[in-house]
């Protein structure tokens, strides 16, 4: 597209006012501005011809970080390039390569649009080309939060480096029986062949199966801080991938919904945290209810060998908790179960918070009550069944998962 530059703008207006004041003055004036416009157009053609851009690897960047995006475009000497993005990543000029701009939503995007503006020689035209050009932008989530980093660098310097033998499940040798051991432990064969007593010894299991499922469910949206609850799932994820990965654990990753969204099998090492990290980042919370039971029987075929569960979810509907407690019950039977619900607004126990302002606020008190007790009731009917749920705020998730973890492994539960 073809515009009047400001310069043949102000031509123009003084060719006006020379007619104003004189017709064969004005005459000869809009015939010398109509013959340098069509010089300058001529001359200039050139100009606008070979702009292109070049291709470019997808842009890693991470949630509130500052980041700067530079493109490889072709253009003439002066041209101006104006780039429209997401509303989602906010920029800080239009103008400018590189552009500095700050992601505010997780997930992955794509240049909307990118503008050059290239003037003429005379500078009497300004010609404006609208490309779309292929470039993805990758927003992942950031490691934040004091309390989670302190969690997660006493997670990081455990016990990995320290042999630790005990009461765990992993063989590691025979010896000669010693008053105190345990009748289970002889090994029976052994003692018949060497005609003397000989016990069985453990160690901790080197590589325990963690799983983290993630609840992509229309419950997930919930906002706090600016962030959606499956933000906050999202980051707590990532915490418990990098823990369980510097304890030599091996971790794996499940999204669901009322479908699975995704699935990364168990594993350790810097590639397999990529991998996660790339199932992770561009999870949205679906509109549908989540289906429970289609996450728990996707599992039961899948994971034969016993392994830690760890759910991130949310149980704001008492309408889900019946199919929720079936599901994790039907897990539990293989797996240790342990569950981390975002806490539901406003439910408490009644008489907890200060005193009612009006009358929609008593309403409002007793609903969050019924809420509360039927979440505490899913949760003691599950603690039977040797299933722990715990509720925190969205932004707690992770720093409570990570002591989870943390106390199953010392505890030597799995």
């Amino acid at each position: 597209m073809i515009t009047p530059a400001p310069r043949l703008i102000a031509l123009v207006a003084l060719t006006a006012l020379a007619a104003a004041v004189s017709p064969l003055a004005g005459a000869v004036s809009v015939g010398g501005v109509v013959l340098a416009a069509g010089l300058d157009a001529a001359w200039s053609r050139g100009r606008r011809r070979g702009i292109r851009v070049g291709a470019m690897e997808p842009l890693r960047c991470h949630l509130g970080v500052p980041a700067e995006l530079a493109m490889p475009v072709t253009a003439p000497t002066g041209a101006r390039l104006f780039l429209a993005l997401p509303a989602e990543l906010e920029l800080a000029a239009e103008t400018g390569n590189p552009w500095t701009f700050t992601p505010r939503e997780r997930g992955r995007y794509r240049v909307e649009a990118l503008a050059v503006e290239v003037r003429s020689a005379g500078g009497l035209w300004e010609w404006r080309e609208r490309l779309t050009p292929e470039v993805e932008i990758r927003v992942y989530p950031r490691v934040r939060g004091a309390q989670e980093m302190q969690a997660l660098r006493r997670a990081l310097t455990g016990s990995r480096q320290v042999r630790q033998v005990g009461r765990g499940r992993e063989f590691e040798k025979l010896r000669e029986y010693s008053p105190g051991d345990s009748f289970p432990d002889v090994h029976w064969k052994a003692t018949a062949r060497r005609g003397r007593p000989i016990t069985r010894t453990y160690q901790i299991e080197r590589t325990q199966e963690i799983y983290c499922l993630l609840d992509c469910g229309r419950l997930q949206a919930r906002r706090q801080e600016g962030q959606t609850v499956l933000d906050w799932s999202v980051t707590a994820a990532l915490h418990l991938a990098m823990a369980a990965g510097r304890q030599g654990d091996r971790m794996g990753l499940l999204a669901f919904s009322d479908r699975i969204d995704g699935f990364v099998r168990a594993g350790t090492g810097a590639a397999h945290l990529a991998a996660c990290q790339e199932m992770l980042y561009p999870l949205r919370p679906a509109e549908a209810v989540t289906d429970y039971a289609e996450a728990a029987t996707y599992l039961r075929t899948r994971l034969p060998r016993r392994a830690l569960l760890v759910v991130l979810t949310s149980l704001d509907d008492q309408a889900s908790a019946e199919p929720f407690g079936r599901a994790v019950k039907l897990l539990g039977e293989r797996h240790l179960v342990t569950v981390v619900a975002a806490r539901a607004p406003g439910a408490e126990p009644l008489f907890s918070g200060g005193p009612a302002a009006d009358e929609a606020a008593i309403y409002g008190a007793l609903g969050g009550h019924l809420v509360w007790r039927g979440l505490r009731e899913l949760q003691l009917e599950l603690g039977h069944q040797g299933i722990r749920l715990a509720y925190e705020d969205p932004r707690e998730m992770g720093l409570r998962a990570l002591t989870i973890y943390e106390e199953i492994r010392q505890r030597q539960l799995l």
